[in-house]
């Protein structure tokens, strides 16, 4: 098979080219002599895993010449028998048990990783291969190193295997989730007679000694499809120990008296080597073939080429298919198939009682759609990720990242309880490149924002302040409506200035709500990535006394959710606390002014106005007070919330924005108790912003580009951004 990295063929040994892929195999796997294979006697060749070195070790028992080789019976003993479930006292034995892959060298990283981050074809095609080893023994844990530098204290990661165990869904993501976890992965081999009660022993003893020995961190289990049974089985009989739950698809569909096609049970009546079900386990647990090839071809390669790539490895996964098929004994699918069903059950009749944190993934498949709904029923807690333009397995698609997701969900932690500041992973290049495509670059477009910044003697330059890490800083704006600049500003100073803005958001935007299951790349996601957080006192305290760059939006809803005649009117709160939090750090505030959202929407009935009818307001104030919010006002309960205003939108203004002069708090301290200097502060900072308005007011009237038409004609134009007034 071709696999295509980096535009470049790779030559392997593998099925490819081979007019006999059995034949083949058996060159590269000292398969028994012809005439000697059958669909009950299949020899079977050892596969010793060294358990005191980081290096993997086999050997093979070939058969004495001229002599038929004897069945090998597997795994006749109970699991019990050969890795206890209970706690680990030896932590050398434990240690012991875990088998180490090979250490990944920094070149082969290199070759491995394509441009933009993601791993190679290479990788998940190496381990697709593996499904026709013929591996023995027991099921045991193996450990994932690599050469990239790992957050401090990193918290466990156990993947848990799917019904066929593999590491091919894992094999995209391995090398990310490494920056951030210590990674191990269950792998039973697939002739293991292990029942679901064996597996699940053997996960609870691992967490059990693994949380004893790591006190105060979480634990992680990662279960797609039949994976995911085992982790809410575990998670709902151990509720004493913190766990987190990524759950990839769950089969707890799969409770159904029959999940097999009806023509399953009419081929297998026939004789043959291969059982009927092996295509349904394989499209479960392994992916179907398209997927997988697809994963396997570059995705940068051009269109055309890259087609014809998909081809071949199509064929050369199928191949592999079929030999997995013929080398695993008959009675695999059958009593995986029973394994698979009675799992199901057990997850479902104990989901109630699971209290970690659940994070879903859940792809465009038809059975998805009533198995979130039965999840959160019995899960409240849980949120999740609903990925409906994707129909295969959902790990091995391209733009799935585990590791972006799980932060962008704010899952991450390394403690009892997330930390804001010292749980925060500044985003990847990846990460960020997401950004741009999915929301900064359309905002780019439709708004071509400008920016003016205010210097030391008055005068007004064009383009962003430099942002010191000197002391910390505190950027506070006032609120256009509903704030459709935040990404804007946040990504501004990201491209510019590689600085990281750590917004004080509003709970909608910043925290999963319960049950709830959001869109992929949605711009929630994507600014917790890049740092924001919801908005409250503690968080900003925390985030000045980190020294971060903050920006604070005082206004909050109220301010969002404008009213008629209140076009860039500041509400803020009566209360100074952000300017007394800010002198307590030393803070340097920086007020900033916004002109052009408040023009995005023109408001036919305000809030005030909508919320004051006989039904719909009753209606509209039960659903606002249900909502999170970040504060409570004095006006009523009726402010806090963001319903009620309709309106139409209007053409895309232009976005102004300008930095005041930076105003230093750190000769301030000795008056941090002082409310007259305080209050002093807090309406300096409020005058300034009013005055950065009015500029923007005035000035934008001598922009020939203000109105949407003629900029978008001149950008598509000349392929710049549109020129402004001059300050």
């Amino acid at each position: 098979m071709d696999v295509i990295k980096h535009g470049s063929l790779l030559a392997h040994t593998s099925l490819a080219r081979s007019e006999n892929p059995l034949q083949k195999f058996a060159e590269i796997n000292v398969m028994p002599p012809s005439g000697s294979l059958s669909r009950r006697n299949v020899w079977k060749h050892p596969f010793r895993l060294s358990t005191t070195t980081a290096k993997l070790s086999s050997s093979t028992d070939a058969p004495r010449k001229g002599k038929k080789p004897a069945r090998r019976e597997i795994n006749k003993e109970p699991l019990r028998t050969e890795i206890s479930p209970k706690p680990w006292r030896d932590s050398k034995e434990h240690d012991a048990q875990i088998v180490l892959l090979e250490k990944l060298a920094a070149e082969k990283a290199l070759t491995e990783t394509t441009p933009n981050g993601k791993h190679g074809g290479q990788r998940v095609w190496e381990e697709l291969q593996k499904l026709t080893d013929r591996d023995t023994g027991t099921p045991r844990w193996l450990r994932y190193t690599s050469a990239t530098k790992q957050e401090e204290n990193a918290p466990l990661f156990l993947c848990l295997p799917n019904i066929i165990s593999s590491g091919l869904s894992l094999s995209r993501h391995q090398e990310k989730l490494a920056r951030l976890f210590e990674i191990r992965r269950l792998h039973v081999p697939v002739n293991d007679l292990s029942t679901n009660e064996d597996l699940i022993g053997l996960i609870e003893g691992t967490i059990r000694e693994e949380s004893s020995r790591r006190k105060g961190r979480p634990i992680y289990l990662l279960g797609e499809g039949y994976g995911a049974l085992l982790a809410l089985s575990v998670a709902a009989r151990n509720p004493d120990v913190d766990l987190v739950l990524v759950l990839v698809d769950p089969a707890t569909w799969c409770d159904e008296r029959n999940i097999l096609p009806p023509v399953v049970d009419v081929l297998d009546a026939a004789p043959g080597p291969v059982s009927s079900a092996l295509p349904f386990l394989f499209s479960m647990s392994v992916g179907d073939p398209v997927t997988i090839a697809k994963a396997i071809v570059d995705p940068s390669l051009p269109q055309l080429e890259k087609l014809q790539q998909i081809m071949l490895a199509l064929r050369d996964v199928l191949q592999v298919m079929a030999t997995a098929s013929v080398v695993w004994s008959r009675d695999v699918a059958p009593r995986k198939v029973n394994q698979l069903q009675m799992a199901a059950r057990s997850a479902i009749s104990e989901m109630e009682n699971v209290k970690a944190q659940v994070l879903v993934l859940y792809s465009g498949k038809a059975q998805n759609e009533n198995e979130s709904k039965r999840l959160r029923e019995r899960i409240p807690s849980a949120v999740g990720r609903g990925f409906r333009d994707r129909y295969g397995s959902l790990l091995l698609e391209d733009g799935i990242e585990l590791a972006s997701l799980i932060k962008a969900s704010n899952m991450y932690r390394r403690g009892k309880s997330r930390n804001i500041v010292t749980d925060y992973v500044p985003p990847t290049e990846e990460e960020k490149e997401e950004f741009r495509k999915a929301h900064l670059d359309l905002f780019k477009q439709v708004f071509s924002p400008v920016y003016f910044h205010v210097k030391d003697d008055g005068s007004v330059k064009r383009g962003l302040p430099k942002l010191t890490k000197e002391r910390p800083i505190l950027l506070v704006c006032n609120h256009t409506f509903v704030g459709f600049d935040l990404g804007i500003i946040i990504g501004s100073f990201m491209e510019s200035q590689n600085v990281m803005i750590r917004a004080l958001a509003h709970p909608l935007v910043t925290t999963d709500q319960p049950g709830e299951v959001m869109a992929a790349s949605s711009l929630p996601d994507l600014t917790r990535l890049l740092g924001a957080v919801p908005v409250s006192g503690s968080s900003l305290y925390k985030l000045l006394a980190a020294k971060e760059t903050v920006f604070l939006l005082p206004g909050g809803m109220r301010e969002a959710v404008k009213r008629k005649g209140e076009s860039y009117k500041l509400i803020w709160p009566a209360k100074p606390e952000f300017v007394r939090t800010a002198i307590r750090h030393g803070a340097v505030i920086i007020p900033m002014a916004a002109v052009g959202g408040d023009e995005f929407i023109k408001i036919l009935w305000d809030q005030q106005e909508i919320l004051s009818l006989p039904i719909i307001g009753e209606q509209l104030h039960r659903l606002g007070n249900q909502m999170p919010r970040a504060r409570q006002t004095n006006g009523g309960d009726d402010e806090g919330h963001m319903l009620g205003t309709v309106g139409i939108p209007t053409p895309p203004p232009r976005m102004y924005f300008t930095y005041q002069k930076p105003i230093y708090t750190h000769e301030l301290s000795n008056y941090l108790n002082d409310n007259e200097v305080v209050e002093g502060l807090y309406q300096q900072v409020k005058s300034e912003i009013e005055a950065g308005m009015s500029y923007l007011l005035k000035k934008r009237e001598e922009d020939p580009y203000q109105d949407f038409v003629p900029r978008m004609l001149y950008e598509k134009t000349w392929g710049k951004q549109a020129p402004t007034f001059k300050p």
